[in-house]
């Protein structure tokens, strides 16, 4: 499950980067590319993590630990950048956000870790989902 998160996020994503670094500023792009590129690498790293039969170094596993709140981190960069710039929020996107938010902080007190993996990766998606909203509005 993981792994196909890190796939639809670095495949569909890249081709997201792109078209905002043509339409939209450049700040947009930066927060674009880096909700791409830390939510992506963090669910190849639990994939990886998950299929190995060797432990995971401990910085790994550390950040893998602590994965929910790099990616709320992540995600919210493009919210921020929006804010910043003379267009309006969709309202949508904030919905997006806010339950990809919620999802991530409830995932950081499971103990299951299928449960876990399922919460973060429905917030990717819809994180992933406004955040082409938001760099959607900030190109038009």
């Amino acid at each position: 499950m993981r792994l196909f998160a890190a796939l639809f996020l670095l495949l569909p994503g890249s081709a997201m980067v792109i078209s905002t670094h043509r339409h939209a500023f450049v700040s947009m792009t930066s927060a674009v590319l880096s909700f791409i590129v830390v939510h992506g690498a963090l669910h190849a790293l639990s994939a990886w993590r998950s299929t190995s039969s060797r432990p995971i170094p401990a910085p790994l596993h550390n950040i893998d630990k602590h994965a929910a709140w790099m990616m709320l981190a992540s995600a919210s960069a493009p919210a921020v950048v929006q804010g910043v710039h003379p267009h309006s929020t969709s309202t949508l996107a904030v919905t997006g956000l806010a339950v990809g938010a919620l999802c991530q902080v409830c995932s950081v007190c499971m103990t299951s870790e299928r449960l876990r993996s399922t919460l973060l990766v429905l917030a990717s998606a819809l994180q992933f989902i406004a955040v082409a909203l938001l760099s959607a509005k900030a190109a038009g």
